[in-house]
């Protein structure tokens, strides 16, 4: 009789572990070689077009740096199609997305710029009505008028007023300009012998803090480099108005975009809001921040009206030189909070000392005072009935930053543009708060 088998014999020649174990290693470890060299050549292919994004995007950037030759196939439009489809496998990987998000950044910033002048009539228009749309809203409820016809008549207003100011004023501006450059140039003289005569340098000088001789003839050569940018700034002015793209824009264009933007403008405004980012879902802050800067575009736009108009004809009664300039001047820097009324003093006073002497710069700063008193005391408090929400110091500091980057415009879109980023910014902040204070109290909640 057969003894049984041994149980070290039948654990040895089972027949599962003959299938499954030692028959079936080497099967596993061929697969796991293979996908790890499938792994090492996808990361390898990834690493290749992250490189390559990375080549196309600095190459992105030397060509919006460099000026576009006529000769030359490549420009930014298609660098960027170039980079986004090397890229767009990995879309979903962040540094990809990284690389993607900000060519595209840079991309429309420079379509932007390239296309200034064919979007600043839309842009400008849109603020137009964005101004004027309270106005349209009051026609509609009082009158009853359908949203075309309130559209329909604000147009004609604004393009009748327009055309008023370019056959009435526009002239007179143009001719006062040369007459004040030529004043400028002429006066001169006149004021380096009277600076010579003084004994203001000479008291500097014996200081040591300036070279009279050498403050004489920088003054000299600022005032006429400044006097001669005046006819041909007006100059630049007039040959763009006068292109055809400003004719077309002007006489044809404005007041049709008019028209459509007013009558369609609650969805005009819905569609660019959906293009902002949420904060907790909501787009509140647009609404506030849109509130704050439409009640401060308007109320802005109305005093420093108010300011032209007194100051010109204040002006004109005391038979001061270049009223209509000093006066339009003196409204236009009203929108520069702070920084305004001091450069209005400044160039106005200059302006009637050079040309008229003491009296009649004292005249001219005295009426800018007392303007400025009224804005402060009677215009600001009824008709700009609430704060911007802005602490003097990061007006000031708005002011200066945006004046250094954009100039004039920078320093008339300062405080609506730091008034919106500080209203994002709360918003932002709240929702942070929220959802950290949610956070702790769940954490609370599961620590009891």
């Amino acid at each position: 009789m057969s003894s049984p088998p041994d149980s070290s014999e039948s654990s040895s020649f089972s027949p599962f572990e003959t299938e499954s174990g030692p028959s079936a290693s080497p099967a596993s470890a061929s697969d796991r070689d293979v996908s790890q060299s499938a792994f090492e050549r996808i990361t390898a292919f990834e690493t290749v077009l992250i490189a390559g994004g990375v080549v196309l995007f600095l190459a992105l950037l030397y060509q919006m740096q460099v000026a576009p030759q006529e000769e030359t196939f490549l420009n930014p439009p298609l660098v960027g199609l170039a980079g986004a489809l090397l890229l767009w496998p990995l879309r979903r990987q962040k540094a990809a997305r990284a690389l993607m998000l900000s060519g595209g950044v840079l991309l429309l910033l420079w379509t932007m710029d390239k296309l200034s002048r064919v979007l600043i009539p839309f842009a400008g228009v849109y603020v137009l009505a964005y101004l004027l749309n309270p106005l349209m809203a009051g026609l509609r409820e009082r009158f009853r008028l359908p949203r075309w016809v309130s559209s329909l008549l604000i147009t004609s207003a604004v393009v009748g007023t327009f055309a008023l100011f370019i056959l009435i004023l526009a002239p007179s501006v143009a001719d006062q300009v040369d007459v004040l450059s030529e004043r400028l140039l002429d006066g001169v003289g006149g004021l380096r012998s009277w600076l010579a005569s003084s004994t203001v340098l000479d008291t500097l000088a014996r200081t040591g803090l300036v070279e009279k001789q050498e403050a004489l003839q920088q003054l000299q050569a600022l005032i006429q480099r400044q006097a001669r940018r005046l006819p041909e700034a007006v100059e630049g002015v007039a040959s763009s108005l006068g292109s055809v793209l400003g004719i077309v824009t002007i006489v044809a264009l404005v007041p049709v975009l008019l028209f459509y933007t007013l009558r369609d403008y609650p969805d005009i405004q819905e569609s660019l809001m959906e293009l902002f980012p949420t904060a907790g879902g909501r787009r509140d802050y647009l609404v506030q921040a849109g509130s704050i800067v439409g009640q401060y575009l308007r109320g802005q736009l109305m005093i420093s009206s108010i300011a032209a108009f007194n100051v010109s004809v204040l002006l004109f009664i005391f038979d001061i030189p270049f009223w209509l300039i000093i006066g339009l001047l003196a409204g236009l820097l009203n929108f520069i909070p702070q920084l305004g009324a001091i450069i209005t003093m400044f160039v106005g006073g200059l302006v009637a000392f050079l040309l008229g002497g003491w009296v009649k710069a004292a005249v001219v700063v005295a009426v800018l005072v007392g303007e400025s008193f009224l804005e402060q005391s009677v215009l600001t408090p009824n008709i700009l009935s609430y704060q911007v929400g802005l602490h003097p110091l990061l007006v000031l500091f708005s002011l200066l930053t945006f004046g250094m980057f954009l100039g004039v415009f920078g320093l008339l879109i300062a405080v609506p543009l730091t008034a919106i980023l500080v209203t994002g910014y709360r918003a932002y902040r709240e929702e942070l708060t929220l959802e950290l204070g949610e956070y702790r109290g769940e954490a609370d909640a599961n620590g009891s």
